[in-house]
Formats: structure tokens, sequence, C-alpha cells
């Protein structure tokens, strides 16, 4: 017999989906790859970068299950290397996997997040002190090919792209760093906000805001003022966690304000049906009032 779905299930015809450049950085991202190459990779590899893909776009969305069978019968392979697939997704707490209740997209706390982005702010800080001091030149290239088309992606008034080409910039500026577990770490966090930060740009300014702080950091690098660089780092980074945990807030408002709007309609349903001494209708099957049930 057939799962009955459910929305706790998540539509997984986005794996079939050609890749692009966006799942390369996912892929590098995931699979701590250096450089613009990729190399060839295991189909756990290929499976944890496809659904890692789809769960930073949120077609995966958070506290929704990831089955075995599902993501196999998809694609068509057997359930042992979707199984590691999911255990590389749950090393950068993309996922997490439950006794008995098997794989869940992960949804961290408001705290949670906090911490995240305080680790990204520290670690970010860091790294582009480190490419400053050894690959000046080459940082400011990153920076300038990367402001553009971030302009780009605004003027268009895309969301998604603005978004995905921050995380483009990311991934390209670790490729600079000397320190290589440094920017294995940066690149792990920075997947891990990279669904969260999506959604914070849809908070009213926050793109314009981020381009502009983008725009100084290219400027203060120009000039040979690291510190300034560095301290406009942090306040990116920190100004993406406040758009993230405003955009949390107002949709846990709005969530509640529906729950609420739900709850309020069918009580006065109820108080309509208790003041007319109507019977509302039943899906079950039962008689009206004073009448009998018929036999199937």
């Amino acid at each position: 017999m057939a799962k009955t779905r459910t929305e706790n299930l998540p539509d997984l015809s986005g794996l079939l989906d050609q890749g692009d450049d966006f799942t390369q950085d996912i892929q590098r991202a995931l699979l701590r790859h250096s450089g613009r190459i990729v190399p060839a990779l295991s189909i756990a590899e290929q499976i944890a970068s496809r659904l890692a893909a789809l769960i930073a776009l949120d077609r995966i969305r958070p506290g929704q299950r990831v089955l075995e069978e599902d993501v196999g019968a998809t694609l068509g392979v057997s359930r042992a290397p979707v199984r590691e697939a999911l255990r590389i997704l749950e090393r950068d707490r993309l996922l997490v996997v439950l006794p008995r209740r098997g794989a869940h997209v992960t949804y961290p706390s408001v705290d949670e997040l906090r911490d995240i982005f305080e680790v990204r702010a520290s670690l970010w800080a860091t790294l582009v002190a480190h490419v400053i001091s050894d690959r000046h030149e080459e940082l400011e290239r990153v920076l300038d090919a990367g402001v553009q088309s971030l302009q780009a992606a605004m003027e268009a008034g895309s969301v998604d792209g603005y978004a995905l080409g921050t995380f483009k910039i990311s991934m390209s500026i670790c490729d600079l760093c000397g320190n290589l577990l440094l920017a294995d770490m940066a690149r792990s966090v920075s997947l891990q906000t990279l669904r969260y930060g999506r959604l914070g740009f849809r908070v009213p300014g926050r793109i314009e805001q981020s381009i502009r702080e983008w725009r100084i950091m290219l400027r203060a690098l120009r000039a040979g003022d690291g510190e300034r660089v560095v301290d406009t780092v942090r306040k990116r980074i920190n100004g993406s966690r406040d758009a993230v945990l405003q955009w949390m807030t107002e949709s846990q408002t709005m969530q509640a304000a529906a729950a609420e709007s739900v709850s309020r309609t069918r009580r006065l349903k109820e108080e309509d049906h208790a003041a007319t001494g109507s019977t509302p209708v039943r899906r079950t099957g039962a008689p009206p009032r004073g009448g009998k049930a018929t036999r199937r």
C-alpha cells in the first residue's frame, strides 16, 4: 500500500534538476573542496549536495522528514548511499537523524541562531584578516566582481539571486585563505546559515544595507584600511543575523495570528449552532437529528 503523503514530507522532484553554478558552490562548501574544479563525486556526495541545495532554497523546509526510501526511489539508487548522504548533511547540521523517527531538516531556535551567527562573525573576521595579509590584490578582484553581480541582482529584484550571489563571494574568499582548517570551518557555517540569510533578505531594506556594506569593504580595502574591512565584515554578518531574527519573529507572529483566526472562526460557528439549535454538518455520514443511520 502506498504511503499517505503528509505536509511533513517534502516534494523531492528537485533532486532531478540539472546542477548549476550554485550547486557547485554547495558541493564545495559541503565537501570542503577549494578552487573552481570539483573532483569526481561519489553517489552519496552527489545526493548530499542536491539535498543541501534544496534545503538552502527552502524547497525542503525546516522540520520536514527526509525518508531514505523516498530519496532512493526518486533518484533510482539503493538506500546505502542515501544513508551516507544523510550522515554528511547531519555533520553540517542541516539534518538531524533521530532514533526510530528518521532524518529531519533542522529548525534551530532563536538562541541557537544567535550562537551560529556569533561563531560565523568571528570566523569570517579572522579569515578575511588572513586573506588581506596574504592575497590583498586577489581579494580586491573578488570583491569588485562580486559587488557588480550583487548590484545586478538587486536591480533585477531577485532576492534569491542576491542571496546566492553573497554565498558565491564567500566561497571565493574562502578559496583565497591559506589556513585550510579556517576556510573549511567558514564554509561549513556559511552553508548552515545560507537558508536563513536568504530569508532575512526579504526584510525591507536589508538588501540595500547589505550592498552598502560590501561597497564599504571594497573601498576600505583599496584604501589599505584592513581594520575597517574586518570591522565591516562583523557588521554585515550581525546585520544578517538581525534581519533573520526579525523575519523569524514576524513569521511566528503571522502564524500565531492565522491560528487564532481559525480558532476564533470555529468558536463563532459553534456559538451560532448553539444559538440556532442547528446541527453542524458532519463528514462521517452521521444521520440528522431524529433520523436513522443507513446501513452500508
